[in-house]
């Protein structure tokens, strides 16, 4: 801040303003707004395998699944008629030709290789890569441009990956952002007393001719910072056998640095001719016989050193251990640094960072603060002009007042002032008191809020977003697609830092891939309980950074099954709401196919349901139409058995009238029935006559019932009518 006292004129000899010279933080604030928007997004890694056994069993699985589409009815007839399941429990069964070729391109994954990313994922979030340090990368690429990763297999088998500081990392001349043509790499550390001990002295490395003594140590700890003459800490003998030393929590400087070198080595083949064997020696001989043969090889090798820098002394140096070499036995021949470096915009060797980027307005936001504190801080309050002649002739007649000071006290405290406009001789006296409004400043204010507005609109230019977003996102009239847009701007501005993240973290997941392959391959007890060695023997697996959904995604779908459920309740039945919501944490993709599915399966049982409803509606109107045909039939045979009773009845009614008539006939003209028909005569008399008789009589005795009791009725009713008219005055006179 002192560069502003010199652009202000400041001395510092007269404080002639109070001003407050600690930065703004803006440039803190904006950093930290972005890196908290990249930290709401969530990656992962992804493992495939893309060796030939490795592919040609993904093929395998994809053959079995797209056969069981194309049989699914026999399999299901087979299954049901010999009680045998004809898939595997874990076999993928599609729905339709969508689902199986989504399933293919996305979803068909081995054991080995779910295993292998799971045991990768592991690695990366047991290191801290899901947290903390994640958000100091991704700090480190806003505020530098440049990050990085050390990654290596300590001496327990364990992979460790570090995080390293920016302004700590070496490396060589590269024209590219990933640094893939660097020769050297390397970055500077402190190392502590104990741990030099530990890994080079003496102490514990007795038969290292090379390892260093305690007095060697010593002098090591004297360049630390902690070390300080007054102490009065020199060397001791006693110190060679002492389990605790002051000195041992210092820290000195180091580098730790990488050398990537093309190696050649050759041997020297012999093939002996009496035993028909073959002999293999390292290395040449000077001259080669008949039947030797030299070959040579080259390959890439890492050689890496420690070196102190304030002692001038060389700790470590050598082919690495536990080299990063690529999984591909094509590629055995290639080594990669154990580092990983990033530098996004990298244009001979610089960048441009968020911090440089905002320098320039930045720096005028802050001169304009500092000037609007200087004009607060000088600013005059509102005062008064007093005319001092007009006070002195001031009065008020018989007023006991008369000092001009208690006048002025008067105008102060109540705004009034009661005075006379002449004088005694009759000459005008002009106003005592007039106050003055100091406006002045408010027009220099309002030019440094303008210029400070400026300068904020040139920082957010050169940002390419707005920093404040989330308050114009709670103004009523901004829409959410607006936001929204407004968000994707914004991202697209600034999504290569976070780009660099991702790219170097996908860097740093292939060379935790190749360790974790070498360690599981020569049968390390560090990761045997993830993957076994012949899960991956003879395998190579590729790891990519993917992208987690994000919450607008999520909210997407979200919309989506909720709008599902509201139209149409039976959805339920066809989907888990909770299950789809927790697939989309990790895999959109999925949860959409899996809700596409349920909508398949909910449109094809409403299709079922209807078609079922169509069956139940014509079997219904079979069967009404079977019993509307059985029952015409019937009543048409019940018809047609009473028209025949009726004309049978009529029949007979004819003979009887037909015998009845010649019968009487035949009496009427007094024409004597012969002897062979007095039994017929009998019959007809028996049959005919006497039940006519009866019922004859039957109907004379009915009626003679019927006319009694009409009869009756017309006696009852004089009565009856003669008994209400005696009531009625009775009635009247109880009224």
């Amino acid at each position: 801040m002192g560069q502003f006292q010199d652009r202000l004129d400041f001395n510092g000899t007269v404080n002639y303003a109070n001003i407050n010279w600690a930065c703004i933080k803006i440039a803190s604030t904006t950093i930290s707004r972005m890196v908290s928007q990249w930290m709401a997004r969530n990656e992962k890694i992804d493992v495939e395998a893309v060796d030939l056994q490795s592919q040609k069993a993904k093929r395998k699985q994809a053959d079995e699944a797209e056969m069981i589409l194309a049989n699914k009815d026999k399999l299901a007839m087979l299954n049901q008629q010999s009680g045998v399941p004809m898939t595997k429990p874990d076999q993928f069964i599609p729905e339709d030709k969508d689902d199986l070729d989504q399933w293919v391109l996305q979803f068909n994954q081995l054991p080995e290789e779910i295993k292998y990313e799971m045991g990768v994922n592991d690695i990366m979030e047991a290191n801290g890569w899901t947290g903390v340090l994640k958000e100091k990368q991704l700090h480190d690429s806003a505020e530098t441009g440049l990050i990085g990763t050390y990654t290596y297999m300590n001496e327990d088998g364990e992979i460790i990956v570090e995080w390293i500081k920016p302004e700590n990392m070496i490396y060589s001349y590269s024209e590219y952002p990933d640094f893939r043509d660097t020769t050297w790499r390397g970055h500077v550390y402190t190392i502590k007393i104990s741990e030099l001990r530990a890994k080079y002295g003496k102490e514990f490395h007795p038969e290292n001719p090379n390892a260093l003594t305690e007095e060697q140590i010593f002098a090591f700890a004297c360049t630390a910072r902690e070390y300080q003459l007054y102490d009065k800490i020199t060397w001791l003998d006693n110190w060679n056998v002492s389990i605790i030393r002051p000195y041992d929590e210092w820290n000195i400087n180091a580098v730790r640095y990488q050398l990537r070198s093309l190696d050649t080595t050759g041997v020297t083949i012999t093939k002996a001719k009496d035993i028909k064997s073959t002999f293999i020696k390292k290395g040449k001989t000077n001259k080669l016989k008949e039947n030797q043969e030299y070959i040579e090889k080259k390959e890439w090798n890492i050689y890496e050193g420690v070196y102190l820098t304030d002692n001038n002394y060389l700790l470590e140096w050598g082919v690495k251990q536990n080299m990063v070499r690529p999984q591909d036995p094509k590629e055995l021949g290639n080594a990669e640094f154990s580092y990983s470096f990033y530098m996004y915009q990298n244009y001979d060797m610089r960048n441009v960072a968020i911090p440089e980027k905002i320098e320039e307005p930045l720096d005028q936001m802050i001169l304009a603060r500092l000037k609007i504190q200087q004009l607060v801080a000088k600013m005059k309050p509102a005062g008064a002009a007093i005319n001092i002649d007009a006070m002195q002739e001031l009065d008020l007649g018989l007023a006991s007042m008369t000092k001009p000071l208690e006048a002025q006290k008067i105008w102060e405290q109540s705004g009034n002032l009661y005075y006379r406009g002449r004088d005694a001789e009759g000459n005008p006296i002009p106003m005592p008191i007039t106050e003055l409004p100091n406006a002045g400043f408010a027009n220099q204010l309002e030019s440094l809020i303008k210029d400070y507005q400026f300068h904020y609109q040139v920082l957010k230019d050169e940002l390419g977003k707005d920093v404040s977003l989330a308050e114009q996102a709670a103004q009523p009239r901004v829409t959410e697609g607006n936001v929204q847009a407004a968000i994707q701007q914004g991202n697209d501005a600034t999504d290569y830092m976070y780009d660099a993240f991702l790219y170097c973290m996908e860097e740093t997941a292939k060379k935790v891939a190749c360790l974790l392959n070498a360690s599981v391959s020569y049968d390390g007890k560090k990761y045997r309980q993830i993957l076994k060695q012949d899960e991956v023997k003879g395998r190579v697996f590729e790891t990519k950074m993917r992208m987690l959904p994000t919450e607008q995604e999520i909210a997407v779908l979200d919309g989506m099954l909720n709008n599902s459920l509201q139209t149409n309740p039976d959805f339920i039945l066809y989907i888990d709401p909770f299950k789809i919501r927790r697939m989309a944490r990790e895999d959109v993709k999925l949860a959409e196919l899996f809700y596409r599915q349920a909508q398949k399966r909910a449109i094809k049982g409403q299709q079922d349901q209807a078609a079922q409803n169509a069956q139940m509606n014509a079997q219904t109107q079979q069967q009404s139409a079977a019993q509307k045909a059985q029952s015409d039939s019937a009543l048409q045979q019940q018809e047609m058995q009473i028209k025949g009773q009726i004309s049978q009845s009529e029949s007979d009614n004819r003979k009887e009238e037909i015998l009845l008539q010649g019968f009487m006939d035949l009496m009427a003209k007094g024409v004597q029935v012969p002897n062979e028909w007095k039994g017929t005569e009998q019959e007809i008399i028996n049959n005919v006559a006497l039940p006519l008789f009866m019922k004859n009589a039957g109907n004379r005795i009915a009626l003679q019932q019927q006319a009694q009791q009409a009869a009756q009725q017309m006696q009852q009713q004089p009565q009856e009518e003669m008994q209400e008219q005696q009531q009625q005055p009775n009635q009247s006179q109880a009224a």
